[in-house]
């Protein structure tokens, strides 16, 4: 009996409770539909100027650890979670990107204690970019969860930029919490592979400012980029700024449907990835002053008679240009470690300056630097690709 009467008090007990969380829950006030969000239309702008890229590829990085699930407190879509907000955020970057040839990939990080390899995801690898493409698959991306493992999310970012060759932008969006394996680090072995033609971009969807300087001690670390905040670039003509900013440079329009080639190359402006070469140098396919036709041999730096003549034209330019300055760059394919190939392609550098210092260059005009197989051209994976890595390039020194 005593056994019945405490079964009956228990039941009752447990009826009180879910009624009332059943009636806490329907008195919960329902969040308002995601503020609505109509882009500028930045081609429409204006008559005289019209924008095209400036940047080949663009990565995203989107923090979708635990902390992102929290509610946000700032001004735009406030309540909702950080990480909705977040998705909000860059899908109004991506629907004022005007129609310009991109590329992109979506990479996230977090995803739950219990998969530590599933810490990071690629959503999609780099390809041409579309608006409904990253629309598409940020509303794929799984509910936020676990660690902020961002070094392993902007790791991801190094070999998926390897087909890119031109500048790339990486636009890092996370609330700067407690991010994990070594950020900074990764930023570091970012730049030393890309240099120049990567830039990091934070937004900062977070409620504590700590959060916010954390972002953008990663933006001094990469010496190229900035930081804002989400409600910062809420408003249709901040965004279009911001997105001005990181993707886009103006051109008289007049000359959009032009093919300009400024340094008179060969190759167009919109093509060329190493402007301001001097006149009459021979250039490759990207614009770029190279030793035209001279390639080494597998593990050599010799500089074979049949590729005199072509070393001859470098002989010639700066010759007509006693004031210019250049520096050789030598490189590699990936075969060996890093340290071999970088002694290697700087013993190519010095074999090209040798060459022009017995042709009567001043050897002051010339510095060289190796890279070892930090800047592929071609892919490593074919000998044929190997082949074209193996290189001297010259770089006008202003």
């Amino acid at each position: 009996m005593r056994k019945t009467h405490l079964l009956a008090s228990l039941l009752t007990a447990s009826t009180i409770i879910l009624t009332g969380c059943a009636q806490f829950q329907s008195f919960r006030k329902p969040l308002p539909p995601l503020e609505s969000f109509t882009p500028l239309d930045l081609n429409a702008e204006s008559q005289t100027v019209e924008y095209v890229s400036k940047i080949e590829s663009f990565v995203v990085v989107l923090d979708a650890s635990a902390s992102m699930d929290e509610k946000y407190t700032g001004a735009v879509n406030k309540g909702y979670p950080k990480f909705t907000v977040a998705k909000d955020i860059i899908s109004r970057m991506n629907n004022t990107i005007p129609d310009v040839e991109l590329k992109s990939s979506l990479v996230t990080f977090g995803h739950g204690f219990f998969s530590p390899q599933k810490r990071t995801a690629t959503v999609y690898e780099l390809m041409p970019h579309s608006k409904a493409l990253l629309d598409n698959s940020l509303a794929r991306t799984v509910a936020a969860q676990g660690s902020s493992p961002a070094g392993d999310g902007i790791e991801k970012t190094w070999s998926l930029l390897l087909t890119s060759g031109g500048q790339n932008a990486v636009i890092i969006v996370s609330d700067g919490e407690e991010l994990a394996n070594s950020p900074s680090e990764k930023i570091q072995d970012l730049k030393e592979m890309y240099g120049d033609r990567v830039c990091i971009y934070t937004i900062h969807v977070g409620n504590n400012p700590e959060g916010n300087e954390v972002l953008k001690g990663l933006v001094r670390e990469a010496r190229c980029g900035f930081s804002v905040t989400a409600d910062e670039i809420a408003s249709s003509e901040n965004m279009a700024d911001f997105v001005k900013k990181v993707f886009l440079t103006e051109v008289p329009k007049k000359q959009v449907a032009v093919d300009i080639d400024s340094d008179g190359d060969g190759v167009y402006d919109k093509d060329d990835e190493c402007p301001d070469t001097p006149r009459g140098a021979i250039v490759d396919s990207r614009g770029c002053w190279v030793v035209k036709g001279v390639t080494f041999d597998y593990k050599k730096w010799d500089i074979k008679e049949k590729f005199n003549s072509n070393l001859g034209n470098i002989v010639e330019v700066l010759q007509k240009n006693p004031g210019l300055r250049v520096r050789i760059e030598g490189h590699t394919d990936n075969i060996a470690s890093m340290d071999y190939n970088i002694k290697l392609s700087q013993k190519r550098a010095q074999a090209v300056k040798n060459y022009l210092v017995a042709k009567g260059i001043d050897e002051s005009r010339i510095t060289t630097a190796g890279f070892g197989f930090k800047r592929p051209i071609a892919s490593n994976d074919t000998e044929a690709g190997r082949a074209l890595n193996r290189r001297a390039e010259i770089v006008p020194v202003k």
